[in-house]
């Protein structure tokens, strides 16, 4: 047996800086992305104003209504013959979210709503801002 060997501690040792990095990385990014968790979309709505609203948590689908009565389901643009099409391939139970640009003709937006009914949803609401 040879015990004249030595054994270096600072070589068994595992340096921590990488991983402290790493870690330190994704904390950031983590949290960054939390800021960015509303959905984002490219479609240019103003929302009008309400004291009395509520955060709705079950599942939908949003129709959004730009102000040259542009129609967006999902993001996705349809005309207006479209609508009901689209709407019968889509889960009934969902909630449906009228996002309408506080601009736009009210008898537009009665006319789509109109569509989402009759194609069979029950729970309908309408996106507004939250009024300080």
């Amino acid at each position: 047996m040879n015990f004249n060997k030595r054994i270096n501690i600072e070589d068994s040792l595992m340096d921590l800086t990488p991983i402290v990095d790493v870690v330190f990385n994704l904390l950031i990014f983590f949290a960054l992305s939390l800021n960015f968790s509303q959905v984002v979309s490219s479609i240019n709505i103003k929302l009008p104003k309400a004291k009395s609203s509520e955060v709705v948590t079950e599942k939908q689908v949003v129709v959004s209504i730009e102000r040259n009565n542009k129609v967006y389901i999902n993001d996705q643009a349809l005309y207006l013959d479209q609508i009901p099409n689209y709407l019968d391939k889509i889960n009934k139970d969902n909630v449906v979210v009228v996002k309408a640009d506080k601009e736009i003709d009210h008898g537009f937006v009665v006319q789509i709503m109109d569509l989402i009914k009759r194609s069979g949803f029950k729970k309908l609401g309408i996106a507004v801002t939250k009024q300080e």
